[in-house]
């Protein structure tokens, strides 16, 4: 019994002396196997980090490259500045006006086009556009412009013969000949006339003082005006009437949505109507 005891107890030993050299000799190879692991595992995280730099610095790289101040003079380069010395009277009457249109014209331009067709509407237009031909005849020969000039002359042969006095506009859809939208404002302009102050004048709208002298100098051109001298005096409703029917071909949505997409509605009417000056101007 203790015979076997002991032979038990000592083959328990050896095994486990066994074991414990087998496992130290494992050990070793686990070991760098674990540390060959981590120094991959490290290498590939540094890489990661290295790679995150870089694409840091070359975001930074971009930002460096941002022109900044080029930016800024686009910027400037497109907004709107005009004088408003009359800022006070300037939105008095632009609530008046406002307030026209809301109660006056807006109801009225819905009656009006219940009533007159839209096809109708065009021909109305198109024929005080016709009648007004002297007056972008005579500025675009102010302004040097030969060529337009002629364009006005041919449109106005076409449009009163072919076009029934101007009801219809066979000279753009036949002949590709375009109205050229010249007016005395811009003839000032074209001689070194700045904007000066804006103004707001009742029922007109914006404006500003060189526009102001413009519209009286195309009033002076205008065959209605000697009409309305000379002729009857009826003739003298015609601009108001072709003003009217302008608002209610197009129903208000220019001015809306100028009004509309701006905090203060007076200054998004100001600036839109400076930019669409500009704008003709530059043309």
């Amino acid at each position: 019994m203790r015979k076997n005891m002991v032979f038990n107890f000592f083959s328990v030993l050896i095994i486990s002396i066994l074991g414990l050299t087998a496992y130290a000799d494992d050990s070793p190879s686990n070991t760098d196997q674990v540390l060959e692991n981590l120094v991959k595992e490290e290498s590939s995280t540094l890489m990661e980090v290295d790679s995150a730099d870089t694409s840091s610095d070359d975001s930074f790289d971009d930002f460096d490259d941002f022109d900044v101040a080029g930016d800024l003079s686009d910027i400037e380069a497109h907004s709107v500045a005009i004088e408003d010395n009359w800022g006070s009277f300037n939105r008095a009457m632009f609530g008046f006006n406002d307030k026209v249109y809301t109660h006056v014209i807006k109801p009225g331009n819905k009656g009006y086009n219940y009533v007159v067709p839209e096809k109708a509407r065009e021909s109305v237009r198109k024929f005080f556009l016709n009648i007004g031909t002297p007056g972008r005849f005579l500025n675009c020969l102010f302004q040097g412009k030969a060529k337009k000039a002629g364009i006005e002359v041919a449109r106005l042969l076409v449009n009163t013969t072919i076009g029934v006095a101007g009801l219809f506009d066979p000279a753009s859809k036949l002949f590709h000949l375009e109205m050229q939208e010249e007016d005395f404002g811009q003839t000032l302009a074209k001689y070194g006339m700045d904007n000066g102050t804006y103004i707001v004048w009742p029922f007109i709208g914006p404006s500003s003082v060189r526009d102001s002298v413009g519209f009286v100098g195309d009033l002076a051109m205008n065959p209605l005006t000697f009409l309305s001298l000379f002729v009857t005096p009826w003739a003298s409703l015609g601009r108001p009437y072709d003003t009217f029917n302008d608002f209610a071909l197009d129903e208000g949505e220019l001015y809306e949505s100028a009004k509309e997409a701006s905090i203060d509605p007076y200054i998004g009417i100001q600036e839109a109507y400076v930019q669409n000056r500009n704008k003709k101007i530059e043309e």
